[in-house]
């Protein structure tokens, strides 16, 4: 468990040469000895699965949810302690525990599928309920520990501890069978709230200052000064005319912002709840609206960008790093084309990656279309990958090529499209991520029968787009490009295409450069990819490049892919001289192939054969190395 620790303000003046802020896996003993020193005490109800020590902790980081929870205040006045835990314990719903902070009470309960959204949402909905503390719903939300002191007053220490505890646990459709509908303001404060934590939305700039257009128009038009005024009935109403007549006087979105988030109505709401407020406002008026005769087939760039405004790229769309490390990144919208040879793991790296998806985009569910491997193959794999988090197995979704009697469906890419659009209506989940594996065995829909692989492709973009996913469209490499799969790749190797580049935003090729000394124990198991195209590329920025090679290990116990350890890198460069020359012998590659790690380090010079002997190749056991055997 993570713990930041906080020195309060006479801390801060009696001891300067001590840090004021602690954070870490502290044990037992030490939080004590912090705590007597005068360290408060903080705990992460909701934490991030991994720890990076020496990095804080943010928001985005967050991704294990385990609670919600609200905080009572006695500076507030609605409640005594005695008359807020008797609410508790006769309105419901049941805590799972309680505890005394010594200035409030923090009421805490478990949820067994809890997600970041429902955590925002529930936790909102019970703070309405009990008249709490509204600023303590935050997906990063330090709690006071219990059995610790809370330290703000020098001389004063009061003892934080449990005076409720039970076995009571929830699913998020419990409790919201039993808390009563949220609000569209709330429901604006959690949209935004995850959107700002998890980056998934670029924010609008909003100033304090109001626009100097905006007092030019207070001058010159009546009705707005009137609004301005507060003269008016209804203040939300009157706020969204100011929006249109701000928006048919050509008002920027920052512009507007800055205005609403100062009229009358906004002023009277918390200023995170101002921003929300205004925002609202901004994006039901600010969408493309035509002021001219369209010839249809053509549209200024101005009219784009009304239409489209921040969201051009579509919602970032995050994923582990050793994959997903450019300055756009993957985004809602995109298509990414996976090319690779026949058995050398695409599968696998797609669903290691659905991993990382559901890790950074907790809300998200991702659809795997397999065309020719049955549906219990892919499950298998992906139980195989979660371990022992199961409660990520309804989080990804197979669509097979096979009904349940066995017949072959012969889907094609509109009938997967018209598919993902009825499941996200009717199971009223959104998809994220939809792997189609592979292009060449999509039915080809034509009366003729002449549908080419050229036809699928130019219509990836439209469904990606309009089903609002990641697309990730596998294609297989022919035995001439791809070897027995251990060669490496580049843009031309799509089946039935070679400018498949030319559909795609990422278009990544993958192969086993060691595949060919796989039988020796000793050989790791390294999968190799690079990105032939990027399309939205930065080079300066970016720190995955084109046309570099890079290595991930495969872990054949999880089935999980991550970074190479030190001897796992020395391994390689040894066996990949070894693989070269059984290539050569083959007359499929004439030189050794340079490869990176996926920790984006330079290359470091390879050890010679002879020097990796000297190390003891012979006396590395492949527990040692972490290496698999056959």
């Amino acid at each position: 468990m993570v713990y930041r620790l906080i020195l309060p303000d006479w801390a801060k003046s009696e001891h300067t040469d001590w840090p004021k802020t602690r954070e870490g896996e502290f044990t037992s003993e030490k939080i004590q000895y912090y705590n007597k020193q005068g360290y408060n005490v903080y705990w992460m109800p909701n934490r991030p699965s991994v720890y990076n020590k020496g990095t804080p902790v943010e928001g985005a980081d967050i991704d294990v949810f385990n609670y919600v929870f609200v905080d009572m205040d006695l500076k507030d006045g609605v409640w005594t302690k005695e008359t807020f835990i008797q609410a508790i314990k006769n309105e419901g719903p049941e805590s799972t525990f309680m505890v005394d902070t010594g200035g409030g009470i923090h009421v805490y309960w478990s949820v067994s599928d809890l997600d970041s959204l429902s955590f925002l949402r529930l936790s909102r909905r019970l703070c309405r309920r009990f008249q709490t503390d509204e600023s303590v719903q935050k997906i990063f939300q330090l709690m006071r520990l219990p059995d610790t002191y809370n330290t703000k007053i020098k001389g004063k220490f009061r003892l934080c501890k449990i005076i409720y505890e039970s076995a009571v646990q929830y699913t998020s459709e419990q409790l919201d069978s039993i808390l009563s509908p949220i609000s569209e303001e709330d429901e604006q404060y959690c949209q935004q709230h995850f959107a700002k934590t998890y980056r998934t939305k670029t924010d609008i700039k909003v100033s304090d200052t109001i626009p100097v257009k905006f007092k030019k128009l207070i001058r010159c038009n009546p009705e707005v000064k009137k609004i301005w005024a507060g003269e008016v009935e209804d203040r939300s109403v009157a706020d969204y005319r100011l929006g249109h007549i701000m928006f048919a006087e050509k008002f920027t979105k920052e512009e507007a912002m800055s205005v609403l988030v100062n009229t009358s109505k906004a002023l009277t709401r918390a200023p995170v709840h101002r921003v929300g407020y205004a925002e609202g406002i901004v994006d039901k008026i600010w969408t493309f609206e035509t002021t001219k005769e369209s010839f249809g087939l053509s549209r200024s760039v101005q009219e784009i960008l009304n239409k489209h405004g921040s969201a051009l790229l579509g919602d970032r769309f995050p994923c582990h790093s050793w994959i997903d490390d450019t300055e756009t990144g993957f985004r809602l919208g995109h298509v990414i084309g996976l090319v690779g040879g026949a058995k050398v793991g695409k599968t696998a790296l797609c669903l290691n990656m659905f991993y990382g998806f559901v890790k950074a985009n907790s809300n998200y569910d991702h659809m795997f279309v397999a065309l020719e491997q049955p549906a219990n193959e892919i499950a298998l794999l992906w139980q195989k990958i979660c371990g022992e988090e199961i409660q990520l197995h309804d989080r990804v979704h197979i669509l097979s090529n096979y009904n349940d009697d066995g017949s072959y469906r012969n889907l094609s890419l509109e009938e997967i499209q018209t598919y993902v659009l009825e499941f996200q209506r009717q199971a009223k989940r959104k998809v994220g991520c939809v792997v189609v594996d592979h292009i060449g065995a999509l039915k080809r829909v034509s009366l003729d029968g002449r549908v080419s692989i050229e036809d699928i492709c130019h219509n990836m973009k439209a469904f990606a787009i309009a089903t609002n996913t990641l697309l990730i469209m596998q294609s297989h490499s022919p035995r001439e490009k791809a070897g027995i799969g251990d060669i490496e790749l580049n843009k031309d190797a799509a089946y039935g295409t070679t400018r498949f580049e030319g559909y795609v935003d990422y278009l990544i090729t993958t192969w086993q450069p060691l595949k060919r000394c796989h039988m020796n124990k000793k050989c790791p198991t390294v999968t190799a990819f690079k990105f032939c195209a990027i399309r939205h590329k930065h080079q300066l920025k970016d720190v995955i490049q084109e046309d570099v090679c890079y290595r991930i290990f495969f872990e054949p116990e999880t089935s999980r892919m991550r970074e190479l350890t030190q001897d796992e890198e020395t391994a390689f460069s040894h066996f990949n001289r070894i693989a070269s020359n059984k290539r050569k012998e083959s007359r499929k590659r004439d030189e050794i192939g340079t490869y990176t790690s996926a920790k984006w380090a330079k290359a470091k010079d390879s050890d010679s054969e002879d020097s990796f002997s000297a190390q003891g190749v012979d006396g590395l056991s492949p527990k040692t190395l972490g290496l698999h055997s056959v």
